[in-house]
């Protein structure tokens, strides 16, 4: 995905969708401010606003002792009050008409499943309801469960609880509460455990991301801890955002993005409500991953928002899920599908991130993608067995994630689900899988619905890819006569097109959920970074019914067909260390260092340490990649030698120098 040459405010959408015109995106990035009324800034021909952490710290202690600082609750403690966390689905923008069903309606693109099943492996319980009244002291749904495996472990992390396992599917750690990432943090997000949590597996670093928000009160924050190495026990960095000011940062997702150059970012999408309360549009982010990477006190984060009208709910960045990184110069993308009437379709956003330069900043509209694309049409809700109540299935969301991979010889794919009518009013999940090798020209590649006109809704499913392209698909199933379980699909290169395989049984739900019709509101897909063949899918369930009586399960699968990636790690290579080009500064002004030219070839560097060779030039935040100097009163020319050292995320070191000149007047 080359960086694109058109930049606009708007983008048009092509003919028949200029309803949409105010839908794309009017960029944003914000000159750090204090909380209060945002402070947005022209860019040539949009508008940025660049944020700021406004707290951060790193813990050199693990999970063990993070959680010992937390205030423990007492064994005869009155347990807190069930509740719904408040779903924010009415956003007051008006849904594109739906034209009538015909009494007979199939879904076009639904088929019969190919003989094959993928091959089922480990099936283990995740994070429940029951974790939350033990650890936490109450109830809530939904459970918005999200997970992701790694080198050697597996987390699930749930509302408002999380756990990680061993790849034989043996619990290592948990359930440990949701905010304990940020025990010792200080500030809400540590208090707070509010919630929406997303899991990544970082496998270009090695690294865990893991994120929550909170949002008990305003300021509402969004929380990160990213690891220090591939064990999910920390130690961790911690960061704190406001997005924007006085706005609720609802349903966060997060992808990874990096084309091993400058287009290096975690990208994220918030529903964002002004007070909490009136809908304000939806933010696209992308956070400095390589200064967050590196421990850096302060990495900028680009907002933009994309306006209102018609703009489907539920946009998702997308994330390189194993394999290389992107080609060089690709710039992060954003999908959706959009549910327009008679003219369904997918957009996408491409977004060119300049932490050094903001205002050098790109964010264009793609056309509303139509061509292969058959309509599809909106479900209801899911019915349960008696006494059940009928289950939310998110039919205007996009479900997380939007799942990439760069295949070689034929560039970026991407896949997406989301839930659509079968026939019958019954749900299944139209899956697509896009080549995004040319973002100028995104194509469908192939397209399918999956279900069976069995009477049984299948939804809140979550799509990845393999190292030979084939695809898995893991989702919840539900009927008036299934309790809710999940089950898990997909298929594989060599299969006719739109096909999907026989379903698999990751666990049958043995109850239904009563009194609440929440359910989800997402879940996760992912491929195993080591063998990458193994699908490792994040699920919610019934086991014993109940009004807050979730259960959800971790389970893997795969297709005989890939025979996967030797698991033995080669020897690790060092890193090399870049401290820059020697130059002069003026005594008594202000400079930076710059060590991000530093690289490692087969991991990520972790951390940097600038040494001054004389007082007289200071350094500010010795530990940032690009740390701040000043260069203090000389009456003659004074070269100063700077020692970068670099170390990685195998403890290999490396060193380079810099001479600063500090000049007593203008040279």
């Amino acid at each position: 995905m080359q960086k694109s040459n058109y930049r606009s405010k708007f983008a048009a959408f092509g003919a028949g969708v200029a309803l949409l015109a105010s839908a794309v995106g009017q960029a944003v990035a914000e000159e750090a401010t204090a909380v209060g009324a945002p402070v947005w800034q022209k860019a040539g021909a949009f508008e940025m606003m660049v944020r700021k952490p406004v707290q951060f710290d790193h813990t050199g202690e693990r999970m063990d002792a993070l959680i010992a600082k937390m205030p423990q609750r007492a064994a005869n403690a009155t347990p807190a009050a069930s509740r719904v966390i408040p779903n924010k689905f009415n956003t007051g923008v008006p849904l594109a008409p739906q034209p009538p069903l015909a009494s007979d309606f199939v879904d076009p693109m639904m088929s019969e499943p190919t003989p094959l099943t993928p091959t089922a492996g480990i099936s283990v319980a995740g994070p429940s309801s029951d974790d939350n009244a033990a650890v936490i002291g109450g109830r809530i749904a939904p459970p918005d469960i999200s997970g992701d495996v790694g080198r050697e472990f597996v987390v699930a992390y749930a509302n408002l609880v999380w756990s990680y396992y061993d790849k034989q599917g043996n619990l290592v750690g948990g359930p440990f509460p949701g905010n304990s990432f940020w025990a010792g943090f200080g500030g809400r997000c540590e208090t707070d455990n509010s919630g929406d949590p997303i899991t990544i597996y970082d496998h270009l670093a090695d690294r865990w991301v893991v994120s929550q928000f909170a949002v008990s009160q305003a300021p509402f924050l969004q929380c990160f801890a990213i690891s220090d190495t591939n064990d999910p026990a920390g130690p961790y960095t911690r960061y704190a955002y406001e997005i924007v000011p006085n706005d609720f940062n609802d349903y966060p997702k997060i992808g990874l993005w990096s084309d091993g150059a400058e287009q290096s970012a975690y990208h994220a999408t918030f529903r964002q409500f002004t007070n909490g309360q009136s809908f304000a549009g939806i933010d696209a982010v992308a956070f400095d991953r390589d200064a967050m990477l590196a421990g850096d006190p302060n990495p900028t984060a680009l907002v933009v928002r994309i306006n209102t009208n018609a703009v489907p709910d539920g946009i998702q960045p997308a994330h390189i899920d194993g394999g290389e990184t992107a080609p060089e110069g690709s710039c992060g993308l954003y999908g959706a599908a959009l549910n327009n009437g008679d003219n369904d379709g997918y957009l996408f956003w491409e977004f060119c991130a300049d932490f050094e330069n903001p205002t050098n900043s790109t964010f264009d509209a793609k056309p509303l993608l139509t061509e292969g694309v058959p309509p599809w049409a909106s479900s209801g809700q899911v019915p349960q067995p008696a006494p059940g109540d009928a289950l939310d299935d998110l039919d205007f969301f996009t479900m997380y994630r939007f799942s990439t991979r760069f295949f070689p010889g034929e560039g970026m794919k991407g896949v997406m689900a989301h839930t659509v009518e079968t026939g019958n009013t019954t749900a299944g999940m139209r899956w697509a899988t896009f080549d995004l090798a040319d973002t100028n020209a995104i194509s469908v590649d192939d397209t399918g619905t999956l279900g069976q006109n069995d009477g049984i809704h299948r939804w809140m499913g979550a799509a990845t890819f393999d190292q030979m392209g084939n695809i898995g698909i893991g989702y919840t199933a539900s009927s008036e006569s299934l309790f809710p379980s999940v089950r898990f699909t997909g298929r594989e290169t060599t299969d006719p097109a739109g096909t999907l395989q026989a379903e698999g049984v990751c666990v049958d739900g043995t109850g239904v959920q009563t009194g609440v019709s929440r359910w989800g509101d997402y879940s996760t897909t992912a491929v195993d970074p080591v063998d990458q063949c193994t699908f490792w899918t994040f699920q919610e369930y019934v086991e014993l019914t109940g009004t807050f009586q979730w259960s959800t399960r971790v389970c893997s699968f795969s297709f005989d067909s890939c025979t996967g990636d030797d698991p033995t790690p080669p020897e690790n290579e060092a890193p090399v260390a870049n401290a820059g080009q020697d130059f002069f500064i003026l005594r008594q002004t202000r400079g930076n260092l710059n060590g991000r030219a530093s690289s490692d070839a087969d991991g990520t560097i972790v951390s940097y340490n600038w040494v001054s060779s004389s007082n007289r030039l200071r350094i500010r935040n010795p530990d940032s990649a690009s740390p701040r100097i000043r260069a203090r009163n000389v009456r003659r020319e004074t070269p100063v030698t700077v020692t970068l050292t670099v170390t990685d995320d195998q403890g290999a070191t490396s060193q380079d120098i810099v001479i600063v000149t500090i000049l007593p007047e203008n040279k």
